[in-house]
C-alpha cells in the first residue's frame, strides 16, 4: 500500500493537467509527463504558500497542487479558445465544454507502453528491490531532508537543510526539495516508511516515466510500437540508470527518466496548435525539474530542441513566440520567490578540480572510447577498474551493442530512424560538454561544471537513456542494411515482401536485439555484480527496523541519538522512525562550520577516541542520550571509533544489543561538564 500511494502522489496531481489540453496526444503527452508535472505544481506551492502566510507543510502542499491542478482544467475548460489557437479546437457551448472526452489508446500503444514498464519494474527489483531501505550514503541525506519536512512541519529549504535535531543551524540556502516533499507527502498519507516510499521512485516511478517518455517520443515523431517500445525498454539494460543509485541519488536517477516526456511537452508547445496552455504546462515541469535535480534542465532543452526539429508541424512564429511566452512566464513565475536562492546556489557548490586537466585523449577516452561505458547496467563504469574476467554474457551484450553504436549516427540520414535524431544529437552535446570540462579549468567551463560539482559520472547518468535509444536506432540501421543488401543480391524472401500492416522485418530485428540484450542482462552472472555492489551501500536484514523502534520507544523528548554519521546506516533510524539524531546535513557555509565540528567534538568524547578533549558540554548542550553502532559499514567511509576503546569509556553503557547493533547510554561522566571548554 506504501508503494502504492507513493506512485499516485507522485503522478496524480500532474495527471490531472492532462485534462487541461484537448483528448488525444497532446494530453497522453501531458500525462507522460506527469510526475514532471507534479513535481512542478510542487515547486509552486513550496515557492508560494509560505510568502502568502499560508500553511506549508507536505499535507498543505499536496492540497494546493490539487487545487492548482483543478484550477487549471476548470479555466481551460472555461476558456472557449486561445489567442493563437486555431478557432475550431474548442467546443462552443458551456456544457460541452465542462464535459471530458473519453481517451481510448490503441491496443498496439497499451501493450507497447506496458511491456517496458514491466521489463524496467522487473529489473529494478533484481538490482535494489528486497533491501530494507534504498542504497548509497545520498540517500540517507534525502531521507533526513525528507523526515525533516514532516517534523519541522514546513517545506522551507532553510528549516530542512539543518545539522541536526538539536542546536541547529541552517546548513544551506538552496536544495532543490520538490521530489523530497513528495516522499515526506507519501509517508505521511501511508502511513509506512520513507526507506519504501524512496525505493518505489527508484523502482517505478523513475522507470515508468522513462518508458512512457521515450514511447511518446518515438511515436510523436513516426516511429512505429514495436520499435518505440524496444526503444523505450533499451536504456533499462543498457547504459546507468541503475549505477546511480550507488551513491543513493535517487533524484539523479529519476530527472533523466522525466526527460522524454517533458522535452516533447516542450516540443508541442512550440510546434502545436495549443502553445499558451501546452506552453504553460512545459514551463510548469522545468520548474519542478529545477527544484528536483536542477542541471538536468540542460539535457532536456538540448532534447527538446531536437524533437522540435523533428515534429512535422507547421512552424508558426506567432505559435513559437506564444509557447516561449507561456514557457517563460509559467517557469519563472510558479518558483519567483525563490529565484533569488536559486541564482545564489553557486556559492554552495564546492567544484572538484578537472580530473583529466589537459589530457584530451584520456577524456576522449573516457567519454567515447572506453568499453565500460557501453557494458551491460553500466557496471562498473568507465575509468574504474573492472571485474575480470567479464561473464560470457556481457562479452556477446557489449558486441552486440557497440556494434549498434557504431552504426547509430547514420540514423542522422536516414528518413526511417527520423524519431532517433533528438536523442542522438543530444547525447553527443551533453557528450562534447562532459569532454570539455574534464579536460579544461577555463573559467566559463568550470562555471558549467559546477552545476554537477565537478564529477564526470554526473552527467554520464545525466544522458543515460540515449545510449539506449542509439542502440535500438544502430540495430534498426542494419536491419536495413541487410534488407537494402539482399535486395542488391536479387534474393526475395517472404520477410522482403511483408505487407505494411504487419511487423516489417525492421522493427523485428530492433526488438529481437533488445530482448538478446534483456535476457543477456538477465542472466545471474550479469547482474549480480552491481546487486553485490549496492547490498554493501544498503542496510540488509531485519536488525535493523528491530533496533530503531526498541531506541525510538526509549530516546526522551528533546534527546538525540549519536553514531558514525552515515557509515554505518543509521541515519534510517531517523527517516523511517523519527529517531532524532546528532548529525544532519553538514554545513556548506564556513560561518556555521563550528556547528558541526561541535558535533564531532561531543561524538570523539563519548567514543573515548585517543587525546579526545573533553567535551561534556557539548554532549549537554546538544542533549545527547544514547550512541548507535554497528558492524555493517559503508565501503570506503572511515570509521571515527574504535570498539575496544568505545568498551572502555566509562562515558557510555552497553544498554541494548539487536544481532551486531550496540546501543548505548550516555553516563552522567559523558555529560561531565567543568567549563566552558569542557
Amino acid at each position: 500500500m506504501t508503494s502504492f500511494i507513493a506512485f499516485l502522489v507522485a503522478v496524480a496531481p500532474g495527471a490531472l493537467l492532462g485534462f487541461a489540453l484537448p483528448p488525444g496526444r497532446y494530453r497522453w503527452v501531458a500525462w507522460a509527463a506527469s510526475p514532471a508535472l507534479t513535481l512542478g505544481l510542487i515547486a509552486v506551492a513550496m515557492a508560494w504558500l509560505r510568502p502568502l502566510g499560508l500553511p506549508d507543510g507536505a499535507m498543505a502542499v499536496l492540497v494546493a497542487e490539487l487545487v492548482l491542478a483543478g484550477a487549471a482544467v476548470a479555466l481551460s475548460r472555461l476558456v472557449g479558445r486561445g489567442l493563437v489557437e486555431d478557432a475550431d479546437d474548442r467546443p462552443r457551448s458551456l456544457r460541452s465544454r465542462l464535459r471530458l472526452p473519453s481517451v481510448r489508446p490503441r491496443p498496439a500503444d497499451i501493450v507497447g507502453l506496458a511491456v517496458p514498464a514491466v521489463i524496467a519494474a522487473g529489473y529494478g527489483w533484481l538490482i535494489v528491490g528486497r533491501l530494507a531501505a534504498p542504497p548509497g550514503w545520498d540517500a540517507m541525506n534525502h531521507g533526513y531532508l525528507s523526515r525533516r519536512i514532516l517534523d519541522t512541519g514546513t517545506t522551507a529549504i532553510t528549516a530542512a537543510c539543518s545539522s541536526g535535531s538539536t542546536d541547529t543551524v541552517t546548513s544551506c540556502e538552496f536544495y532543490p526539495l520538490a521530489a523530497n516533499v513528495a516522499w515526506a507527502q507519501a509517508t505521511q498519507l501511508s502511513g509506512g516508511a520513507m526507506s519504501t516510499v524512496m525505493t518505489t521512485w527508484a523502482l517505478l516511478v523513475g522507470p515508468f516515466a522513462l518508458a512512457a517518455g521515450i514511447y511518446a517520443c518515438v511515436r510523436a515523431l513516426g516511429g512505429r510500437p514495436l520499435v518505440a517500445a524496444a526503444a523505450a525498454t533499451a536504456p533499462v539494460f543498457v547504459g546507468p540508470m541503475w549505477t546511480s543509485l550507488l551513491s543513493g541519488r535517487i533524484t539523479e536517477q529519476a530527472a533523466p527518466c522525466l526527460a522524454g516526456g517533458l522535452a516533447l511537452l516542450i516540443a508541442l508547445a512550440v510546434r502545436g496548435r495549443h502553445p499558451v496552455r501546452t506552453g504553460l504546462l512545459a514551463g510548469l515541469g522545468g520548474a519542478g525539474i529545477v527544484m528536483t535535480h536542477s542541471y538536468d534542465v540542460l539535457f532536456i532543452g538540448v532534447l527538446a530542441l531536437g524533437l522540435i526539429v523533428g515534429l512535422r508541424e507547421r512552424l508558426r512564429w506567432r505559435t513559437v513566440g506564444a509557447a516561449a511566452a507561456a514557457m517563460v512566464i509559467a517557469g519563472i513565475g510558479a518558483i519567483a520567490p525563490l529565484l533569488g536562492t536559486v541564482a545564489g546556489a553557486g556559492g554552495e557548490r564546492l567544484t572538484e578540480k578537472p580530473q583529466l586537466l589537459g589530457r584530451w585523449g584520456e577524456a576522449v577516452e573516457f567519454w567515447l572510447t572506453d568499453p565500460q561505458r557501453y557494458v551491460l547496467l553500466g557496471f562498473p563504469g568507465p575509468g574504474t577498474a573492472h571485474i575480470a574476467p567479464w561473464p560470457l554474457s556481457v562479452r556477446i551484450a557489449l558486441w552486440i551493442t557497440v556494434a549498434c553504436l557504431l552504426v547509430s549516427p547514420l540514423a542522422l540520414v536516414l528518413r526511417e530512424l527520423r524519431w532517433a535524431r533528438p536523442w542522438l544529437v543530444a547525447g553527443l552535446a551533453i557528450t562534447l560538454v562532459g569532454i570539455v570540462t574534464i579536460s579544461s579549468n577555463a573559467a566559463l567551463v568550470q562555471s558549467l561544471a559546477a552545476l554537477w560539482y565537478g564529477d564526470p559520472a554526473r552527467p554520464w547518468s545525466m544522458i543515460f537513456p540515449v545510449y539506449g535509444v542509439a542502440t535500438v536506432a544502430g540495430a534498426v540501421v542494419l536491419g536495413l542494411g541487410l534488407r537494402r543488401l539482399l535486395a542488391l543480391l536479387g534474393v526475395r524472401t517472404a520477410a522482403l515482401r511483408w505487407p505494411a500492416r504487419t511487423v516489417p522485418p525492421v522493427a523485428a530485428l530492433a526488438a529481437a536485439v533488445v530482448l538478446s540484450l534483456a535476457l543477456l542482462a538477465a542472466v545471474p552472472g550479469s547482474w549480480h555484480p552491481l546487486r553485490g555492489e549496492v547490498k554493501q551501500r544498503a542496510p540488509v536484514g531485519d536488525s535493523y527496523g528491530r533496533a530503531f523502534e526498541w531506541l525510538d520507544a526509549r530516546v526522551q523528548p528533546g534527546q538525540v541519538v549519536a553514531y558514525d554519521r552515515h557509515r554505518q546506516f543509521m541515519t534510517w533510524s531517523y527517516a523511517d522512525h523519527g529517531t532524532p539524531l546528532l548529525f544532519g546535513i553538514p554545513p556548506l557555509e564556513k560561518a556555521v562550520a563550528e556547528n558541526w565540528e561541535e558535533r564531532w567534538r561531543a561524538w570523539r568524547w563519548l567514543v573515548n577516541n585517543t587525546d579526545a578533549p573533553p567535551a561534556g558540554c557539548a554532549v549537554r548542550r546538544l542533549d545527547i542520550g544514547y550512541v548507535l553502532v554497528g558492524s555493517g559499514n559503508y565501503p570506503g567511509w572511515r570509521a571515527h571509533y574504535r570498539q575496544s576503546r568505545l568498551d572502555r569509556s566509562d562515558r557510555l553503557t552497553l544498554v541494548h544489543r539487536v544481532d551486531d547493533i550496540r546501543i548505548y547510554q550516555v553516563t552522567e561522566a559523558g555529560r561531565v561538564c567543568a567549563g566552558p571548554a569542557g
